[in-house]
Order: C-alpha cells, then structure tokens, then sequence
C-alpha cells in the first residue's frame, strides 16, 4: 500500500491511500469520496503533464509512496 497525496492548489489537499495496481478511475473514486465531488468531475495529473487516463494504473504512472498529484476540477465549461 501506497500514500499518494493530491492537491488542487486552492486549499484541498488529501492523503490517498492506495495500491500501485490501481487504475486511475478506480483511484479518483477514493479521492471524489474525500473531497466530495463526483469521480467525473475530478482530472489528476502531474505538474505540466497530460492529464492521467482512468483505464490505466497508478504503477503506469510511476505513481509510488509519497507523490504528489495535482487536482484539477472538470466541471465542462
């Protein structure tokens, strides 16, 4: 098991914990259900990185203990 920690740079962080096998859908479910927004909603990605895509895993990544991960609201506007 893995810590990851997400943050969207206006005040809402989380410490995630999580399996390196996971995929990334799987992964913004836990977080959607820490900060209370949809699954949907949430896009994840890496300082001046593409957004990560849900079919893949955190281990695809080289998401490992400690990182952490930007949190961007998708909204649709």
């Amino acid at each position: 098991m893995i810590i990851v920690s997400v943050n969207d740079r206006l005040g809402t962080k989380a410490k995630v914990p999580c399996f390196p096998s996971d995929t990334v859908k799987m992964f913004k479910m836990q977080v959607a259900a820490m900060i209370g927004r949809q699954p949907h909603e949430i896009m994840l990605k890496r300082q001046s990185e593409r957004p990560f895509k849900d079919m893949l895993t955190l281990e695809d990544y080289s998401v490992s203990d400690g990182v952490q991960l930007d949190l961007e609201l998708d909204t649709g506007d």
